[in-house]
């Protein structure tokens, strides 16, 4: 990973256009939120700055995912170019070799911008802080951190049984993280049911969110939930383990 920064680092300009880039196509996401509260005064009962809250925390939760984790979206190549042989013959983990070594520090570009958003909206939107709250706002970014991780490398695994997984991925991890910058209890019953159990990318900034900033609570979603984030992760990241080891056991190399 180290090796992968120092070389990113001998063309900075372009590194810096990758981050121009991505924090650019973020804030056309802020700027739709934004044009959404010219016409209307609120989305299921919450607020302009509430709604730029979550998107805050989801989109630090996903940046931080998509630093670290993202990587993993490469194994379909490695899958069809053969070249996953290469991180099963060597004495370590295949899913750490692969991210490693597809380390990528532009990435980061996506974790900055809702990183300023989240802290501009802890400094103006309403918030009765304590302790509890301020533990809160941590462990809802280290859960979705969590979540949005597992979701990726059970998404990615999908590479080991289907020859294109790319968009299926896709649905699930970039679809998901602009899915949790709303309330869900704007969306149809399928889709909070699929986002509170199925796939509990709810609990990266809604769930929690209720209890912090005591928000509407339309769906009666019990608060005490809000501090279960890393709890719902736990599943999440344990059936990714199972999928990425029984898409391992199943790989056949190309013979290349």
């Amino acid at each position: 990973m180290w090796a992968t920064v120092r070389s990113e680092a001998q063309y900075p300009l372009s590194l810096a256009a990758h981050f121009m880039a991505q924090m650019l196509i973020l804030c056309l996401d802020l700027m739709v939120i934004w044009v959404l509260f010219l016409r209307v005064h609120a989305l299921g009962e919450w607020n302009r700055g509430q709604v730029i809250m979550l998107y805050g925390v989801s989109g630090t939760a996903f940046g931080i995912g998509d630093l670290l984790v993202s990587a993993v979206e490469r194994t379909t190549d490695h899958v069809r170019l053969g070249t996953f042989d290469r991180f099963l013959l060597r004495p370590a983990g295949t899913l750490l070799q692969l991210l490693a070594s597809e380390f990528e520090l532009r990435r980061s570009g996506r974790l900055i911008q809702p990183l300023v958003v989240l802290v501009v909206a802890v400094a103006t939107v309403p918030i009765r802080w304590t302790p509890a709250h301020v533990v809160l706002l941590v462990w809802m970014i280290i859960g979705g951190a969590l979540i949005f991780s597992g979701v990726w490398v059970a998404t990615a695994a999908a590479a080991f049984w289907l020859p294109s997984t790319q968009e299926f991925a896709n649905a699930f991890t970039y679809g998901g993280s602009y899915a949790t910058q709303y309330p869900i209890s704007i969306m149809g019953e399928w889709m909070r049911r699929l986002l509170l159990t199925a796939v509990p990318l709810a609990f990266v900034a809604y769930v929690p969110c209720l209890e912090l900033l005591d928000a509407p609570n339309p769906l009666d979603i019990p608060r005490w939930l809000s501090y279960a984030a890393p709890l719902v992760a736990i599943p999440v990241l344990l059936f990714a383990r199972f999928v990425w080891r029984a898409g391992n056991r199943r790989y056949r190399s190309t013979g290349s």
